[in-house]
């Protein structure tokens, strides 16, 4: 059985690169696929949008569904239905036929992440979940370069249809490893209640309100600095990719994440978090050298990977038997902070974004320490009752 959940966690960790991957795969590829499909670029960005609003819809679906069917059987299920979508996607002749397999294509994909979260709380002690968990999202992180570096490749040596072929066949693979390995977790007990009833209590709890104003900013501020470095950065475009690369490697401190809860606690791990953010971008906002870029990217990358996790841990406990639709809503709004950051920043320069992004985590802060006070209380009340 160790054996088992060692390859499980493998398994979830790689899968959740190649889910999240195709977040991004469009993107490089917008101008060869309006030439190949003979569209308007617009078209292409518009399926692309399609995609996150349709994955949103899944993370919310999905959750409450591996409750009822088992998180197992709904990532099994998942992964069979995106290997069709995702060739479809692949397949597509024209405008309308790219933004409904796109669409599809969100919808299937979106049922990992829920699942994924939920089975790691039902099958992993609290310290090797929390490891687990840290690898799942530093996949995420990472699959912002991955997906945009694999879809360009491919398509500089072949045709862009041969990036969806490529991933159909990836999923393919993981579906049959999922169906091999993948362990089943108990069952929650039934509700008489709805998912919507249940999600809505949710959104109710003051404490469990704050984690998510906290999490909205997580995913908003990373591809915020990125794409405003992108777009601001006066360097050449290998310098460019470079700084984005090496910024990725402050991910690595997500898998001390529950060393450091185990031993700081899960509160202080969120200020340290926190605190790391608010100075690398008060620095960024002072120095603009490449070096000083390339340091500091690293230093806030690796709070967001070291805030994730600990939210993640936070909003799985306190959601309780309700833990799955906790996860659920934590992923819609963690996606919906992404997917509104580079129409933001398109209105903002450079410095205007770092001082937005300061404001925001400021203001975690202050949320970070109401949300303390409130644990202890629950604390003190769960040890007086």
């Amino acid at each position: 059985m160790k054996v088992r959940l060692q390859l499980t966690a493998i398994l979830l960790t790689i899968t959740g690169i190649f889910v999240a991957s195709n977040i991004y795969t469009l993107i490089p590829i917008y101008e060869n696929v309006s030439q190949t499909l003979q569209i308007n670029e617009n078209h292409a960005v518009l399926a692309g949008s399609l995609f996150s609003l349709f994955y949103a819809i899944g993370l919310l679906c999905f959750g409450p569904a591996s409750d009822q069917f088992g998180r197992r059987n709904i990532i099994i299920a998942g992964m069979f239905a995106s290997i069709f979508s995702t060739l479809m996607v692949g397949m597509a002749d024209g405008a309308i036929g790219l933004s409904a397999a796109r669409s599809l294509q969100g919808l299937t994909l979106g049922s990992f992440a829920p699942a994924a979260f939920a089975l790691a709380f039902d099958l992993y002690s609290e310290r090797k979940r929390t490891l687990l968990l840290a690898f799942i999202n530093t996949g995420f992180l990472l699959a912002g370069i991955i997906g945009q570096l694999l879809s360009s490749t491919i398509t500089a040596f072949s045709v862009w249809n041969a990036v969806y072929y490529f991933y159909a066949m990836c999923y393919f693979i993981l579906f049959l490893c999922c169906a091999l390995i993948l362990p089943a977790s108990k069952l929650p007990l039934r509700e008489n209640r709805s998912a919507l009833s249940i999600m809505t209590s949710l959104l109710k709890d003051a404490t469990i309100l704050k984690c998510y104003g906290i999490t909205f900013t997580l995913l908003f501020s990373f591809v915020s600095l990125y794409d405003a470095i992108g777009r601001f950065f006066s360097g050449s475009p290998e310098q460019l990719f470079h700084l984005r690369t090496v910024g990725l490697t402050g991910a690595i401190l997500s898998l001390f994440t529950g060393k450091m809860i185990e031993k700081f606690s899960v509160e202080r791990t969120l200020f340290t978090g926190l605190v790391i953010s608010i100075c690398s971008l008060i620095s960024m906002s002072i120095f603009h050298g490449l070096i000083a870029l390339m340091v500091l990217s690293i230093l806030f990358v690796a709070s967001i990977s070291l805030l994730i996790p600990t939210i993640i841990t936070l909003i799985g406990n306190l959601g309780g038997s309700h833990r799955a639709k906790a996860l659920t809503l934590y992923s819609f709004i963690l996606l919906t902070g992404a997917s509104i950051a580079s129409p933001v920043v398109l209105l903002l320069n450079f410095q205007h974004v770092l001082l937005l992004l300061i404001g925001l985590f400021l203001m975690n802060l202050i949320l970070g320490f109401l949300l303390t006070q409130e644990l202890g209380q629950r604390h003190s009340a769960k040890l007086n009752g």
